[in-house]
């Protein structure tokens, strides 16, 4: 049997609709679709004329019977944006009945209704089943033809069953802990049944009397709400996963004079780029200070100083035997631009490369050996396979080497994947290290970043809050809007984002926080 496909082209390129609890609905669902075809099955063209009513032909109750059976095996999901109107604008409109409110006097009753919260659509959304019988394809696209709106009642569409790509995949068995891909309600056997029963209770078969309908001093207009029963939420991800591109693929890597504590890391990050500062002067870019012009978008990566201990750097082509100490890395995003490369080879040169960590500002308890430190020559390395290939046989998590500083405060709870925590926050960091990768744009709802993430099926496998007060251990300034700032520690396992690239997350990932290690263990653990 050939393929079903079903194309909903909006002419406005906005879908507009509303949940239940009034929320605005991001995408159409199947729910919406079905909907739409059980309207048109019993108000168009081929509907059957029984007992001065319009009813559902035998055709298309057989039809949608076969869709509440089958739900779709793929979606087309365009390039999508949330409205980001004004919050809490609401329209009113009269709706030709009255109430008497306690004053006494007689005024016309007014709905609202919130607005700009549709959906703006690169493209048009689709539904694809595999196969089809030829009666149901012939009846759903007659149905199709009858359809003028999905979702309210100022979101035109256009349904066809135009062929299209693909680009999302029902999930068989998606976990109910860490739900994968995009929810779509769907409906299940006994659903053109419910649907039925509602629109009957709507249209009584007994029209009222001529006292049960006079007018009265309150009045409420007709209407019932949309039965929710005989639903299904399904879940689809995207089977062409970002194409894998190392955030920082190159990196200067500079030996020190003497090993530094990891607690001391961050501190003496944050030395070397005032180091740099100080030589770039008024030259220095806005990748290595951070500092960007207002209006101009920022990148998801500038460069970054991490401290790489001795351990880490066993399969370097110099040899551990060149960093008896560690090293100093300065990872450069892959998007830096020439002329910043250029201002911080300029800074690199020169034999004197030496910093200095403030400690005190008493001279007489200044320790010059332990507040010095003298960096080695520049040797330019690849990050994309920076740690050894995985043992055949053994499975990859990461672990955050010293501690994560979250990149927001606590969001609002989300209605499937629960409340915001340390979890949702190591999600967060992925998202924003990866950003260009998976297409998201600067700003935008967290939820949402969240979600592109566990879609590309990376997994915080555990996480734990670190009690350390001395935050400076962790991070060196960190934006007010962060409130009460918590350090906290995640294993990861970055699925589809894995690679041997090395890579940092977190709010303080630029300057020695949030490295991420490879920890191996066999597949039978």
């Amino acid at each position: 049997m050939p393929p079903l496909t079903i194309r909903a082209q909006f002419p406005l390129g906005v879908f507009q609709g509303h949940e239940d609890d009034g929320s605005p609905a991001r995408l159409p669902d199947t729910a919406r679709l079905y909907s739409a075809l059980v309207n048109a099955a019993g108000n168009g063209t081929e509907a059957e004329l029984r007992k001065g009513h319009l009813r559902l032909s035998s055709e298309s109750v057989a039809a949608l019977s076969w869709l509440e059976t089958h739900p779709p095996t793929q979606l087309m999901v365009p390039e999508y944006e949330p409205a980001r109107g004004q919050q809490g604008v609401i329209s009113y409109r009269d709706e030709g009945t009255v109430e008497k409110p306690p004053s006494g006097s007689v005024r016309i009753r007014k709905s609202s209704k919130p607005i700009g919260t549709g959906t703006a659509l690169a493209g048009a959304f689709g539904w694809c089943w595999d196969d089809a019988p030829s009666n149901v394809q012939e009846t759903i696209g007659r149905l199709c033809a009858d359809v003028s709106c999905l979702g309210e009642s100022d979101s035109p569409v256009v349904l066809t069953l135009e062929s299209f790509e693909p680009s999302h995949e029902l999930v068989p068995n998606p976990s109910q802990l860490s739900p994968v891909g995009i929810p779509m309600r769907t409906p299940r056997p006994g659903r053109l049944d419910t649907l039925e029963k509602a629109w009957l209770a709507e249209h009584p078969a007994r029209r009222p009397s001529a006292a049960t309908d006079r007018p009265r001093q309150t009045e409420q207009s007709a209407g019932f709400p949309i039965p929710v029963e005989h639903l299904q939420v399904l879940r689809y991800r995207s089977h062409t996963p970002a194409e894998p591109s190392e955030p920082w693929p190159l990196a200067h890597l500079m030996s020190v004079s003497r090993d530094i504590d990891r607690h001391e890391a961050v501190a003496w990050c944050v030395a070397v780029h005032r180091m740099l500062a100080a030589r770039m002067g008024d030259a220095a870019p806005a990748s290595i200070t951070g500092d960007y012009l207002r209006g101009v978008s920022r990148p998801a990566n500038r460069i970054a100083i991490q401290y790489l201990p001795t351990s880490l750097l066993c399969r370097q082509p110099m040899g551990p035997g060149d960093y008896p100490h560690g090293a100093i890395a300065l990872m450069m995003p892959k998007d830096l631009g020439s002329v910043d490369q250029e201002v911080l080879n300029r800074a690199l040169q020169g034999s004197e490369r030496r910093v200095w960590l403030r400690r005190s500002a008493d001279p007489d308890h200044a320790d010059p050996e332990r507040d010095e430190l003298r960096l080695g020559e520049p040797h330019l390395i690849s990050l994309g396979e920076f740690w050894p290939e995985i043992p055949s046989g053994w499975q990859r998590r990461w672990v955050c080497l010293g501690g994560l500083i979250p990149e927001t405060r606590r969001q609002p709870d989300h209605p499937e994947l629960g409340r915001w925590g340390f979890e949702q926050a190591a999600l967060l960091s992925v998202g924003h290290v990866f950003r260009e990768q998976l297409d998201l744009p600067a700003k935008r709802d967290y939820w949402v970043v969240v979600e592109a993430v566990l879609e590309q099926g990376v997994r915080v496998m555990s996480s734990q809050r670190i009690p350390d007060s001395k935050l400076d251990r962790y991070v060196h300034k960190a934006p007010k809007s962060l409130g009460v700032i918590q350090p906290y520690t995640a294993s990861l396992h970055l699925g589809r984002l894995d690679s041997r690239a090395l890579l940092a997350i977190g709010q303080s990932r630029h300057l020695g926080g949030g490295l991420l290690v490879p920890v191996d263990s066999p597949e039978e653990l």
